[in-house]
């Protein structure tokens, strides 16, 4: 039901665009107004595929961690709209919940990048795409955010296909998704190894390796927190990990730009503007706007505010009227550096861990972590993951893995009592599909 709606609107997206961009070829047809879906279906539409899908996987992402990030202890209900309180208290099992409603832009993104990756593949296989080919590689980078999105949130999902509803796939194959996620970005990467996509192509791949493994410490409820939490098997990961950073070795970051104009970000706007949001306490002090303006958060070793929180926090998210929405970071080298760092912790080989640890430590100045440093390597991993990857959906998991309950989750809250439960799938669409409500034929 949603890739129907999806479908319709992303048409007009096209034909605005194309009159826009005088794209003639495109509107070259009897009736203008009423374009077809074959119409659109051709090489002189192929960036507007790719561009169409990069502004749907944005919006599902940005979606998806306006949930993930209140329910974790990154943001906090500020009052407004009970059904972000219950998010904030740990009771995320309920489907009626009106927020869960913001999945739809998650489900529309995973459809229209698969549309987008089969028109383009399809024109690929009949006559060549030629230089457009680099179109490909973004549409199934592109995928792999949105199969990888989609997992990390939700308890269960059934795709569907324009007006045809699809059965639930099960809460015990949702990591199929992660699978997903990791075949698109290899049929990027067969496309497009070097420049700053290939970089793009093996994070993205890195962070579906990493996120499975992660997935499956979690999965079922209650997560399995054995072995300090660390994932098993983290060697593919933290090879395309190495890959990416040995592609660019400067402190990069993979965003999605945010402009009021065009596209706004849910999530920062939820702590800007509206305040249904503030910081979490664990975090930052708020001033009287409810932004904040001094870094609670402390590094282990220094004993001082967390300098990369404090420029994220004060400088870099907060927006004034009419809340310009600031870019949010999708993956980054950081978070590279993290991934191959936990592999060699969980391998027992120090020497990595404070190798690529330190890496990270040493872009804002901190002192390098030792054996004698009197906090643990896992600790240590815990509070760079806490501060490097803010605001980017993956504290609620880690939460989970690492044993960590939020101060705001009642005690009898499914949070609380079953760590590792997601979100299900809400009541719209459970209404929409028959699969879901027993409705089918």
């Amino acid at each position: 039901m949603i890739a129907t709606r999806s479908a319709k609107s992303f048409l007009l997206v096209l034909i605005a665009t194309a009159a826009a961009l005088g794209c003639e070829g495109l509107l070259d047809v009897e009736n203008p107004g009423s374009i077809n879906d074959e119409d659109i279906r051709n090489a002189d539409a192929a960036d507007l595929w790719v561009n169409g899908s990069l502004r749907k996987v944005q919006r599902g992402w940005d979606n998806m961690l306006s949930l993930l990030s209140p329910t974790s202890d990154e943001l906090r209900w500020r009052g407004r709209f009970a059904w972000w309180g219950q998010l904030d208290r740990g009771d995320l099992d309920d489907p009626g919940n009106s927020a869960l409603n913001r999945f739809r832009g998650a489900a529309a993104a995973q459809w229209m990048a698969d549309e987008a990756i089969h028109v383009l593949d399809s024109l690929d296989a009949a006559s060549g795409l030629g230089e457009q080919r680099t179109g490909l590689a973004l549409a199934y980078l592109y995928g792999a955010i949105a199969y990888a999105t989609i997992a990390d949130g939700m308890e269960d999902y059934a795709p569907s296909d324009r007006t045809e509803p699809g059965p639930a796939l099960g809460p015990e194959n949702m990591g199929s998704l992660y699978d997903k996620a990791v075949e698109h970005a290899t049929s990027g990467l067969a496309i497009q190894t070097d420049g700053e996509l290939g970089r793009n192509l093996f994070a993205a791949r890195a962070r579906a390796r990493h996120a499975a493994q992660v997935w499956r410490r979690i999965r079922p409820a209650p997560a399995d927190t054995s072995g300090g939490g660390l994932i098993a098997d983290g060697g593919p990961a933290a090879a395309d990990a190495l890959a990416a950073l040995a592609m660019d070795g400067s402190d990069w970051r993979y965003q999605f730009r945010f402009a009021f104009e065009v596209i706004v970000s849910l999530t920062a706007q939820s702590f800007n503007c509206p305040a249904e949001m503030r910081i979490g306490e664990r975090y930052a002090v708020l001033d009287m706007n409810g932004l904040a303006e001094a870094i609670v958060l402390m590094d282990p070793i220094d004993g001082v505010p967390d300098p990369w929180l404090e420029r994220l926090l004060l400088e870099e998210l907060p927006a004034a009227v009419p809340c310009d929405s600031p870019n949010l970071t999708v993956f980054s080298a950081r978070e590279m550096h993290l991934i191959v760092a936990e592999h060699a912790l969980a391998e027992g080989d120090l020497d990595t861990f404070a190798e690529h640890v330190n890496l990270v430590r040493s872009l804002e100045g901190l002192t390098p972590w030792t054996p004698d440093s009197g906090v643990t390597a896992r600790h240590l991993l815990i509070y760079e993951r806490q501060s490097q990857l803010f605001l980017m959906g993956r504290r609620l998991a880690d939460m989970y893995r690492f044993g960590i309950q939020s101060d705001t989750w009642d005690p009898g809250s499914v949070a609380a009592q079953l760590p590792g439960t997601l979100f299900p799938i809400p009541t719209s669409e459970i209404d929409a599909n028959c699969y879901l409500n027993g409705s089918c034929g």
